[in-house]
């Protein structure tokens, strides 16, 4: 049997409990750059950060673990925008990577008091959940349909940086 750990509050105490492979690729999110158009606040790192600190607000820890992880798949998967254009960035599939950490991490996840299945889902669908408007009526009802519809919902909220405020940049 495990024990279990302190829970963490901050965003600087869940990276102190963090495996050091998660350490490492919050460290390397700093580094990340992501497109202005949808990120007018930067790097990975600073979107990691803001995304957690509102998730903390709603006081749901599998919220605040999702934040944590959901983008982390950027560190590996993000490159120069196909049209070329300067600041411009893709990171097509990077939730699939985030979602695998999130798998490789389960224990330390529950550890925390976590509900792997509901984290693991929101991460994996975080950026179809934005494509919903898109999807084909058969795709769009199988997505509501899911228990965690709800949560990813609420989650692509968090995620949304058209309504940053100077309260989550200096949060």
């Amino acid at each position: 049997m495990r024990a279990k750990t302190v829970k963490p509050d901050t965003f600087q105490d869940f990276y102190e409990s963090a495996p050091a492979e998660i350490k490492d690729y919050i460290d390397r999110c700093v580094d990340t750059p992501q497109s202005t158009e949808w990120h007018p606040e930067g790097n990975c790192g600073a979107h990691i950060n803001i995304v957690f600190n509102r998730a903390r607000n709603t006081g749901d820890i599998d919220l605040m673990l999702a934040a944590f992880f959901h983008d982390l798949g950027k560190v590996d998967t993000t490159k120069a925008h196909p049209s070329g254009e300067k600041g411009r960035w893709s990171a097509k599939a990077h939730e699939i990577v985030s979602a695998r950490l999130v798998e490789k991490y389960r224990n330390w996840i529950e550890d925390l008091g976590g509900n792997y299945e509901k984290i693991y889902y929101i991460v994996a669908q975080h950026m179809r959940a934005k494509q919903e408007h898109v999807m084909r009526s058969s795709k769009r009802e199988e997505l509501r349909k899911h228990p965690y519809y709800k949560d990813v919902k609420h989650f692509s909220e968090l995620d949304d940086m058209q309504d940053l405020s100077l309260d989550d940049i200096n949060s």
